[in-house]
């Protein structure tokens, strides 16, 4: 029952890749280390591009930087820094869309893939269209994202659209901070305080082609983008699970290991399993109760070469075990199957 809640809870998570451009601009902050110590964060976990983050440090990460450095306009900055390609799978998958409106239908289904908070749609009405951002777990969302979010998202389309024209309007989750004035190149209607972020732009827009579409290349990323996508749904415990099988009886399985395979850190990766209800060891245990199980209906496996399939260090240690997860010993279990 406490696996069951606890999984059902899981937090969401960002790639930590979203957070480099503020970095680039910025730095690190003694604030902002704090913060990723308490988190079991460290500099390797910021360097490499599959770290994801859990959605509510990250927005506290932002509001750190703002805080410290006074500067409001952080979002608005990194997200004109962000360059061609930066957000990979997701952006080449749908930058070689036929149009528009396929490309942000793209971005909508892959969006996960960098936030697995994000809840994007298009939504056409009449003569005009929402491109809207929201999110799906309740966490609050700090202005400099949604400044990021909306910069990153008028910079696509000019880069990949060469839409020029100003939105209708534009729609901010965050209240209307005291000077509007740092707005003022969307050249457009600002709305405030609004259930998400977003765009309201002409329909007519959608089917403006794209500049890099290509329909080859299109099923190649969208391929790629399917296939990580299936992994981050799997859960970090199915993933774990896998290299724990793989690695069973080599000296190199062990929670370090794992880790650097999932480019995790430790801390991290136990973070991760305690969010899908398990630990490391629960972990390995379970994999070892089932490969031996397996072995066991093998009448050409010995238990002493079983014990070191799976990583004992004797046969002993491989009775102890097996004792206590089934509550017979290995060779009871053996005469079971056999009797």
């Amino acid at each position: 029952m406490m696996t069951a809640s606890v999984t059902q809870f899981r937090e969401k998570r960002k790639a930590v890749r979203l957070l480099w451009p503020f970095v680039r601009i910025l730095g690190q902050t003694p604030a902002v280390e704090r913060l990723l110590a308490r988190e079991g964060i460290g500099p390797a976990d910021l360097a490499r591009p599959d770290t994801r983050l859990p959605h509510r440090l990250v927005m506290e990460l932002l509001d750190s930087w703002m805080a410290c450095t006074g500067d409001e306009t952080i979002g608005l900055r990194a997200g004109m820094s962000v360059e061609p390609g930066e957000l990979e799978t997701m952006e080449y998958a749908a930058r070689s869309c036929p149009t528009l409106r396929e490309a942000i239908q793209c971005s909508a289904r892959y969006m996960h893939l960098l936030n697995e908070a994000a809840d994007v749609s298009l939504v056409e009405h009449g003569d005009t269209a929402l491109w809207r951002f929201g999110v799906t777990d309740g966490v609050r969302q700090s202005r400099a994202s949604n400044d990021f979010v909306l910069v990153c998202a008028g910079k696509f389309s000019r880069r990949y659209a060469r839409i020029d024209e100003p939105p209708f309007e534009v729609h901010f989750m965050h209240p209307a901070p005291a000077n509007v004035d740092v707005y003022a190149p969307f050249r457009s209607r600002l709305k405030f305080g609004m259930p998400h972020n977003g765009y309201v732009f002409s329909r007519a827009l959608l089917d403006r082609p794209m500049v890099r579409a290509h329909a080859g290349l299109h099923v190649a990323f969208d391929s790629y983008a399917r296939e990580l996508s299936g992994r981050i749904r799997s859960g970090v415990r199915t993933r774990a699970r896998e290299l724990v099988s793989e690695q069973l009886g080599s000296n190199e399985m062990c929670m370090e290991s794992v880790a650097a395979a999932l480019a995790m850190s430790v801390p991290t990766l136990r973070r991760r399993l305690e969010d899908e209800g398990t630990t490391f060891t629960e972990l390995v245990d379970d994999v070892r109760r089932e490969v031996a199980e397996r072995y066991l209906r093998d009448p050409g496996c010995s238990i002493s070469e079983i014990a070191f399939k799976l990583g004992f260090a004797h046969a002993p240690a491989f009775h102890k075990a097996f004792r206590r997860w089934t509550g017979v010993t290995p060779s009871e279990h053996r005469s079971r199957i056999w009797a």
